[in-house]
């Protein structure tokens, strides 16, 4: 589902698959045991590692294509996501991500130059800002690069062989890591550790190319009390060195821009939510089998806007209160639909439904993949209260 929530809460929270690996490729987790050489010939797990990493440490530049595939699954149910996006990086400080799938955030762009970090999707304006400490993390979980160095950093590395990936030799690679045993306490990981409840063990292996040392493949295997979750990163058709114009990583000149500070606050209730905000919120009807993931409180200088996050393992929608008005990026001349005494506006993007509406001075909107009757329903709450 693309979000139609705040400008900075758009690109966090259609990235929040990526920012999954992030934490399992550098966020310190222990992995299981190594597995012992098996009398290959060829440098050491460290030294392989460490050239990795020096071989994307000194690059002037590099593109390729990055897929990610995520499957949560215990004894009675099984979660997948899949994504796909090419990288670009100019040094010192240019990154671009370019979304290529799934279709619902496809053609969404997040890149900066290392001043400005700025977003472009097909919901709406460009956003574009000084990136905060926040948002400079998560664009830092991104980069192939800083993922590389993460991998590289406190660990034990075994070299366990070579194996033959996309047709390329690699050296096959047991990584452990001498960090916290669990993974941290953020929204942006709940998907995986709810779904798990304790993390158990978590294995990672990484295949480097024998040749020079770029990045095939990246597999972690975490194991909890209710299941395993399995992630793997395949790194394509990557090219070093190439020429790249500065331009690359500039927000876009020809179209209107959105801009400002913003800061966000996640809760783990909607109660939580509204105490921190100077305006009632509103609870919606939340169908069967769906329940609050996050609530977050974004605030654009004196004004506040929260998002509701809401699941049931398989799909989300997101309900979306506001002092200001984020979903005027949207166009107006959507259909209107009659909800309670409410007139709201609807408009499509792909398979997601966007339904709001302005009320007391504030917008109201829910959108999702669940069907317009359906997040009418889930609306009318919020209508009849404001």
């Amino acid at each position: 589902m693309t979000p139609p929530t705040s400008d900075t809460d758009r690109g966090v929270l259609s990235l929040r698959l990526a920012a999954i690996v992030a934490v399992l490729l550098g966020a310190g987790v222990v992995v299981g045991m190594a597995v012992q050489p098996d009398g290959t010939t060829g440098p050491s797990g460290e030294d392989a590692l460490d050239r990795t990493a020096e071989r994307y440490a000194d690059a002037d530049s590099f593109v390729g294509t990055v897929t990610l595939d995520v499957t949560v699954e215990n004894e009675t149910d099984r979660y997948e996501r899949s994504a796909r996006a090419q990288v670009q990086y100019l040094a010192p400080d240019g990154y671009r991500i370019d979304v290529l799938a799934p279709d619902r955030v496809a053609n969404t762009t997040v890149a900066t130059n290392g001043s400005v970090a700025w977003l472009d999707g097909p919901t709406g304006p460009p956003v574009v800002r000084s990136p905060n400490a926040s948002q400079s993390e998560r664009l830092d979980a991104l980069n192939v690069s800083a993922a590389v160095e993460k991998l590289d950093a406190n660990t034990s590395v075994t070299n366990r062989g070579t194996a033959t990936v996309d047709g390329e030799e690699t050296y096959v690679l047991d990584v452990a890591y001498t960090g916290a045993t669990e993974l941290p306490d953020d929204e942006r990981y709940a998907n995986v550790s709810e779904k798990l409840d304790e993390i158990e063990d978590t294995n990672l292996t990484v295949w480097v190319d024998t040749d020079d040392y770029r990045l095939h493949k990246v597999e972690t295997v975490v194991t909890g009390a209710e299941g395993t979750a399995t992630t793997t990163m395949r790194f394509e058709s990557f090219r070093f060195d190439v020429a790249i114009d500065e331009s690359t990583f500039r927000p876009p000149s020809d179209r209107r821009v959105v801009s400002g500070a913003f800061d966000r606050t996640s809760y783990d209730t909607l109660a939580d939510a509204d105490a921190a905000v100077d305006f009632a919120v509103s609870e919606p009807a939340v169908p069967a089998g769906f329940e609050l993931q996050s609530a977050v409180v974004g605030t654009q200088g004196d004004r506040a806007t929260v998002t509701g996050v809401y699941g049931n393992g398989t799909a989300e929608f997101l309900v979306v209160q506001s002092e200001q008005n984020p979903l005027a990026r949207f166009d107006t001349d959507g259909e209107s639909l009659t909800v309670g005494n409410e007139t709201v506006t609807v408009v499509e993007r792909g398979d997601t439904t966007v339904l709001f509406w302005e009320a007391d001075g504030r917008t109201y909107g829910v959108a999702g993949s669940l069907g317009q009757d359906r997040l009418a329903e889930i609306a009318e709450p919020l209508v009849a209260a404001n």
